[in-house]
């Protein structure tokens, strides 16, 4: 293999520290995981039919999208449920990925929420 033009070659640049576990999830040299502490909410009103939660999942995993949490709830008139879910970390933004998942056509309205909406959904299923 050539040099590149800086005159280092691949092997002679620079590497991160820490690795990757089979996951995907970066870690420190001594195992830990790297903390992240970005996190958005977005919640979801989607029409209730078969598949909708799978779409919208799918869409977020196609963009390298971390689903931590995600909880679905039929609303009142049973035609429609919410869908609302911890993303991790937003990236390439949260504006964006709510754009994204809003224009899915089982999705009626997407809307972020306060990030205390989270807390709470984690103190739920942990007791």
């Amino acid at each position: 293999m050539t040099d590149t033009p800086d005159g280092l070659g691949p092997h002679d640049r620079p590497q991160p520290t820490g690795s990757r576990t089979p996951a995907g999830v970066r870690v420190s040299d001594s195992g830990r995981s790297v903390p992240t502490d970005q996190r958005a909410v977005l919640s979801a009103v989607v029409t209730n039919d078969p598949g909708v939660t799978a779409e919208v999942t799918s869409l977020l995993a196609r963009r390298q999208i971390n689903i931590e949490r995600i909880v679905g709830e039929p609303m009142g008139d049973g035609a429609h449920s919410r869908i609302t879910f911890v993303l991790e970390p937003p990236h390439p933004g949260v504006e964006q990925v709510r754009r994204q998942v809003e224009k899915l056509l089982p999705v009626i309205s997407v809307e972020e929420r306060d990030i205390d909406i989270a807390k709470r959904l984690t103190a739920d299923i942990d007791s």
